[in-house]
């Protein structure tokens, strides 16, 4: 984060060639540490014109920190498409004129017999390619770089691909203990019931629980449940699926392979398939068929599109239509009807190809509103100008709102979300979590910033250190939580940090990202969510008749603003949290210890 607001100028243009595209590795990626896969790619987003940040797993973290890198700053444009490689420690550019227009999946196969079986690569499909703000990056058969339009970054850059090939082994300052303890983690894991659900069903489970929960976004939140959508619970999957594998050091695996046969005689095969393809493109567009999601998420990965703002948009644009707000004079004849796999799949292919509708969708949401005016932006479910995350439903969940009503990168439950709060907890049993106080009602405010609060900072260590959240107390509460990463960080690099100093930490990763949210100009106004939320109460399942009233969610917020040391009038850093983390000369953070 020191680098991406230490090399980004406030309130520029997000495909200017000068702003960087940062490649970022964990600290601990490529220990023998149960899933030290993960890195963050950063930048200025295309998308909001924000902060741009993804978190991906997979093979591709600990290959760049065994050549000897942990960061990559790419400034600069080339002028013809090209790629890096990293060997031996050496970065080269080569030509790319030979894969640019490909898919992901011809591309990432391409570099591999170019390259060898053991390199991995990030690479971007047409949508990057033809700079659609909300383009992802994409590594292997599975993983996905697709929040904040990172994608498009890449493509502005005329930047296809990095490739990366094996390198000698990371040593540890004490190796033995290390791999001691992560096989205690391991075991730990592996005996979780998380971790067998996530391993035989992967993250669609969690659309099952949702939809008898009544928190289900469905038809753009004019509904919480999707009556229509029984062919899509989690157990249908199963006999699509092939193959399990993981990433790198997982023993989790939840990442699953699918098969079935295609319209034309053919056979589908794909990776992947996660609850966010699944809810934004199911219930959020009212897509019941899952063979139908199922080729749509293999649209979507190879031509390198994020399924989240995907579905958004369409749904919004279909509530528009249904509404009169758009008419078939906008969508050159197309009927946006809730459901219609071949509307959907149309509407995609018109972003990545920026034809029709889709040229303008392709742009954002941000600039779609800003375009059709302040009604049609009323229906977007949104909040700092990126489309919500996940297809969860918040006005009965109060800790999951101001999860992501202040999410910094945007309408995201990665960040913050305390899910915790889902799993019927004791009051006891959130305390050990989140400390006293904590409702166990989800639809009570009680507790609630400081559930959020805890859990950033959490976060935060987990995405630094390379972790995949599934592995800490995200959705589990016997996974890996701070006393863990104090000792994996003692025996991989001998560094010896309390769990007091990791909070620290965690605040200074927070605060940093507030502050480059400030110097855009945003405050207090755009932590919120939208007036459906507020206004519209929840009209079936268990929680009807929930929304977030406006004034007890004013009241958590400011709640959340103290317990940040924040100025609770703006919502930005106090001089004395700023002195406190040390965060008062921002331009001395690059070579500070």
């Amino acid at each position: 984060m020191v680098l991406l607001y230490t090399h980004t100028l406030p309130q520029t243009d997000p495909l200017d060639p000068a702003t960087p595209l940062i490649i970022g590795a964990g600290l601990l990626s490529g220990a023998p540490v149960p899933t030290a896969a993960r890195m963050n790619i950063s930048g200025r987003s295309p998308e909001t014109g924000l902060l741009g940040d993804s978190n991906i797993g997979g093979h591709f973290a600990p290959l760049l920190r065994q050549n000897g890198y942990d960061h990559l700053v790419i400034t600069g444009k080339a002028p013809q498409p090209v790629y890096l490689s990293l060997e031996q420690g050496k970065i080269s550019l080569l030509d790319a004129a030979s894969l640019w227009g490909r898919d992901t999946l011809e591309t990432l196969e391409l570099l591999q017999r170019r390259h060898g079986p053991a390199s991995q690569s990030l690479v971007i499909g047409p949508a990057g390619e033809n700079l659609v703000r909300f383009a992802t990056i994409r590594h292997g058969r599975k993983n996905t770089a697709g929040r904040t339009g990172l994608g498009c970054l890449m493509g502005a850059k005329n930047l296809k691909a990095i490739v990366a090939q094996p390198g000698p082994a990371l040593d540890s300052a004490y190796p033995q203990e290390l791999i001691a303890y992560a096989r205690e983690l391991t075991q730990r894991l592996k005996k979780s019931r998380t971790s067998e659900v996530l391993h035989r069903l992967g993250t669609p489970f969690l659309y099952d629980l949702h939809n008898q929960r009544g928190i289900l976004r469905t038809r753009n939140a004019l509904l919480n449940q999707f009556k229509e959508g029984r062919g899509l619970r989690s157990p249908h999957l199963k006999k699509y699926y092939t193959e399990t594998r993981g990433c790198f050091a997982c023993p989790i695996r939840c990442h699953h392979s699918y098969r079935f046969p295609g319209r034309d005689q053919t056979e589908i095969t794909g990776y992947g398939f996660e609850y966010g393809v699944l809810g934004s493109l199911g219930p959020v567009c009212g897509l019941g068929n899952l063979e139908g999601l199922l080729r749509l998420n293999e649209l979507l990965n190879r031509l390198g599109l994020d399924a989240a703002s995907t579905g958004n948009l369409i749904a919004w644009a279909m509530e528009l239509f249904q509404r009169g707000l758009l008419t078939r004079a906008d969508t050159d004849g197309l009927e946006l009807t809730w459901g219609d796999e071949e509307v959907i799949t149309r509407l995609i292919e018109q972003i990545v190809y920026r034809q029709g509708l889709g040229a303008i969708l392709a742009d954002g949401a941000r600039a779609a509103a800003g375009r059709w005016g302040p009604e049609a932006a009323g229906y977007l479910i949104w909040s700092k100008y990126l489309p919500q995350s996940d297809s969860v439903d918040l006005r009965a969940f109060k800790g999951f709102a101001l999860g992501v009503a202040t999410a910094s990168r945007g309408a995201d439950h990665l960040r913050s979300r305390p899910t915790l709060e889902a799993l019927n907890l004791t009051a006891a049993e959130l305390a050990q979590h989140y400390g006293p106080q904590v409702s166990p009602d989800p639809t009570s405010y009680q507790g609630k910033a400081q559930a959020v609060w805890h859990s950033e900072i959490a976060y935060a260590l987990a995405d630094a250190l390379g972790l995949c959240r599934f592995a800490q107390n995200f959705n589990s509460t016997n996974h890996m939580n701070l006393t863990d990463f104090s000792r994996l960080i003692s025996y991989a690099t001998g560094l010896d940090l309390s769990e007091a100093e990791l909070r620290r930490i965690g605040e200074r990763i927070i605060t940093l990202e507030r502050l480059f949210l400030m110097r855009e100009g945003l405050d207090r106004r755009n932590d919120t969510l939208p007036d459906r939320y507020f206004d519209e109460p929840l009209p079936l399942g268990p929680y009807q008749g929930e929304h977030l009233d406006r004034k007890a969610f004013e009241t958590m917020l400011t709640e959340y603003y103290h317990l940040h040391n924040w100025d609770v009038a703006t919502g930005n850093p106090s001089a004395a949290c700023l002195e406190e983390l040390n965060l008062t000369n921002l331009t001395d953070l690059v070579d500070a210890p």
